[in-house]
C-alpha cells in the first residue's frame, strides 16, 4: 500500500510511521524547551503546533518525530507528574513512587516555573518558515531518507485538524484542572489552620482544666483547715467554760 504524498512528491508520515525513540538527553532538553517557551502555547489554532516545531527543529528531530508525538509525551509525563504530585483519595502510597521515577524532580521544577530561564526562547516554525527557511540554517547533518514528519492535506489534514482542537481542549482542561488545585491547596492551607487551632483550644481547655483541678484542691485544702481552725476553737470554749466554773466554785 502506497503512503499519501504532498504535491510536491514528499512522502506523508503518520504518528506511527516514526518510530524513532527519544533518549533521555532528548527527553531533558525537551523538557527544559517546553518550560522556557511556555508562553508559545497560547491555545489558539496552530500555536502549539508552531511551538512543538520549534523545539523539534532545536532538538534536531525534525523527520524522526512529529508534533504529535512530542505533545503526546509531554501529556504524559505531566500527567504521570500529578498522579504522583497529587495522587486521588485513597492512593496517597502511589506517591512513594515519585522517588523512583526519572522525571519528577525535573518535571516539577518545571511545573513550579522554575526553569523559564533553563532554555534558549525559541520562534514559531510555521508553514511558510519550513517554505522558505532561514538562508543561514543550523548545521545539523539531515538524516538519511528524511521525510515531512507533519500529517498532510486529505484524510490526514483532517486529522491534524482534530489533534488542534484537542490541544485546544486540552489546554482549557489544564488550566481547569490548575484552578482547582490552586483551589484544593486553599482548602488544606484552611484546613491545617482550622487544625492548628483546634489543637491550641485543645490545650487552651487542658490548661483551664488543670487550673481548676487547683482551685479544688485548694478549696478541700482550705475547708481542712477551716475544721481543725473550728475543733481548736470548741476546745478553747469548752476549756473557758470549766475555769469559770471552777472559780465560781
Amino acid at each position: 500500500m502506497l503512503s499519501p504524498s504532498t504535491p510536491a512528491g514528499r512522502e506523508c508520515s503518520t504518528p506511527s510511521d516514526l518510530s524513532y525513540k527519544m533518549t533521555d538527553q532528548d527527553t531533558r532538553k525537551m523538557i527544559k524547551l517546553r518550560a522556557a517557551n511556555e508562553a508559545l502555547f497560547t491555545g489558539r489554532r496552530n500555536a502549539a503546533k508552531a511551538a512543538w516545531k520549534a523545539i523539534l527543529k532545536e532538538l534536531g528531530l525534525q523527520g524522526k518525530v512529529s508534533t504529535y508525538q512530542m505533545a503526546k509525551k509531554w501529556d504524559n509525563l505531566k500527567r504521570r507528574y500529578k498522579d504522583l504530585k497529587y495522587p486521588p483519595v485513597g492512593m496517597e502510597s502511589v506517591a512513594d513512587g515519585a522517588s523512583s521515577w526519572p522525571w519528577f524532580h525535573l518535571m516539577n521544577e518545571a511545573m513550579e516555573g522554575r526553569l523559564v530561564n533553563s532554555a534558549p526562547l525559541l520562534t514559531p516554525v510555521t508553514q511558510d518558515d519550513e517554505q522558505h527557511p532561514d538562508p543561514a540554517p543550523r548545521h545539523r547533518p539531515r538524516p538519511q531518507n528524511q521525510r515531512n514528519s507533519e500529517p498532510c492535506d486529505g484524510p490526514l489534514g483532517g486529522l491534524e485538524r482534530e489533534w488542534e482542537m484537542v490541544e485546544r481542549e486540552r489546554a482549557a482542561l489544564e488550566r481547569e484542572r490548575e484552578m482547582v488545585e490552586r483551589d484544593r491547596a486553599a482548602v488544606e492551607r484552611e484546613r491545617a489552620a482550622v487544625q492548628a487551632e483546634r489543637l491550641w483550644l485543645e490545650r487552651e481547655r487542658a490548661a483551664v482544666e488543670r487550673d481548676r483541678a487547683m482551685v479544688e484542691q485548694e478549696r478541700a485544702a482550705l475547708g481542712r483547715d477551716r475544721e481543725v481552725l473550728d475543733q481548736r476553737a470548741l476546745m478553747l470554749n469548752s476549756v473557758g467554760h470549766s475555769g469559770h466554773l471552777n472559780s465560781l466554785m
